[in-house]
């Protein structure tokens, strides 16, 4: 091997560490308050999404607000954490065709990979997590 296959072999690994390091720069271990207009940005600048759609008055979702808090210091790191008033954002609950609070929609390099609405457990939420994240 030449030395410039050592150089373009050392760019290239270089490229690849940098590109897995920031794909998930929101994924700092908290919730992101998002609004519609930097939902799009948020689910593409991160490899792995995920958006809770929620609202202040929705047992539910007061339900699952300390757990996707914990979820999102468990990923840190690996998945990003946002979520949407639904009140405050219309459009955006429109834009997502959202029927019922609290709605939970996982983004994998941009595209909705799966979404459910409601409580649940941290071990099931965990659980769709690696099954469309493949993250532990």
């Amino acid at each position: 091997m030449t030395l410039n296959n050592d150089d373009e072999l050392l760019k290239i690994r270089e490229k690849i560490v940098s590109d897995i390091m920031s794909t998930n720069v929101d994924a700092d271990g908290t919730v992101k308050i998002l609004n519609g207009n930097i939902i799009n940005d948020f689910i593409t600048k991160n490899k792995f999404a995920i958006i809770d759609f929620y609202a202040t008055w929705c047992p539910p979702c007061k339900i699952m607000d300390p757990i996707t808090k914990e979820m999102a210091q468990d990923y840190k790191g690996k998945v990003a954490f946002g979520k949407i008033n639904t009140d405050n954002d219309q459009q955006a609950a429109i834009q997502y065709q959202i029927r019922y609070v609290p709605t939970f929609y996982l983004f994998k390099d941009g595209k909705i990979v799966f979404y459910f609405s409601g409580a649940k457990r941290k071990k099931d939420f965990m659980d769709i997590i690696k099954k469309y994240f493949k993250v532990e």
